[in-house]
């Protein structure tokens, strides 16, 4: 009796023990540690987006676990070493419509940064600095010189009366361009004659009387931030400096600092 009570207490454990070494799988899944690769395409570096307008950040993501409303984007005036809140926890749309800020900068750059289901984030800025500036005045139109009296070129222009966007606009004043050679485009060759903040027209005193030819270059200009004025006022008072059109463009640059 007790050698089959035995055997059966066996029969028994040996089931339970069984019972113990059954495997149960969880489903297949794949564990994501890559950060999300975000492409900007623009602003990337070199565009002259105008203070007032609508323009579209444009980026892509690859990641097929990116989360949803995941996509934040900064903005900074300083070449990235400082960044404004743009848009937060938004859909990675890929576009985004900013309206210009009312601050000038020649070192802005956008930062979009998206994170995935598993905690890995993407994160990608301008690859190089874009302006932030406030829309030119048009092109003068209809210059010409007079030279009938055979002294003194007198060079007169049509009024500028709205920005290179069609919006409109008074210039604060014309700079006067001259060279002896017709290089028209290069800004390095077309040096400063004189501004004028009145009216439309220039007297080249006796210049027809010393020149075989000359060419004149009339600027329309809007002294947004005053930075223009002190330029103007130091080539007037020395004349010989015979700056540039590219000089006076980059001593207008070189006082807006990092930032505006």
């Amino acid at each position: 009796m007790a050698k089959k009570l035995l055997t059966a207490m066996l029969v028994m454990l040996g089931i339970a023990c069984w019972g113990l070494s059954t495997d149960t799988y969880s489903a297949l899944f794949t564990l994501d540690t890559i950060d999300p690769e975000i492409t900007l395409i623009a602003p990337n570096g070199g565009e002259d987006w105008y203070i007032g307008e609508t323009q579209n950040i444009l980026w892509t993501v690859t990641e097929t676990n990116l989360t949803t409303n995941s996509i934040y984007l900064w903005y900074s005036l300083n070449a990235g070493t400082d960044y404004i809140t743009l848009a937060e926890a938004i859909a990675n749309s890929g576009s985004y419509a900013w309206q210009i800020p009312d601050y000038q900068s020649f070192n802005a750059k956008v930062k979009v940064q998206a994170t995935d289901d598993f905690g890995n984030q993407g994160e990608i800025s301008s690859a190089s600095v874009f302006s932030l500036i406030f829309a030119p005045p048009e092109a003068p139109g209809n210059v010409n010189v007079d030279i009938s009296n055979n002294v003194s070129a007198i060079i007169t222009w049509d009024p500028v009366t709205q920005t290179i966007l069609g919006t409109p606009i008074t210039p604060d004043g014309y700079i006067v361009l001259y060279n002896e050679s017709p290089y028209e485009e290069n800004e390095h060759f077309f040096y400063y004659l004189w501004d004028v903040t009145s009216g439309t027209s220039f007297t080249h005193v006796g210049v027809a009387q010393h020149r075989d030819q000359m060419y004149y270059r009339v600027v329309a200009y809007k002294d947004y931030e005053g930075r223009m004025a002190a330029i103007l006022e130091a080539a007037r008072n020395n004349p010989e400096s015979k700056l540039s059109l590219a000089d006076l463009k980059a001593g207008f640059l070189s006082g807006l600092g990092g930032e505006k």
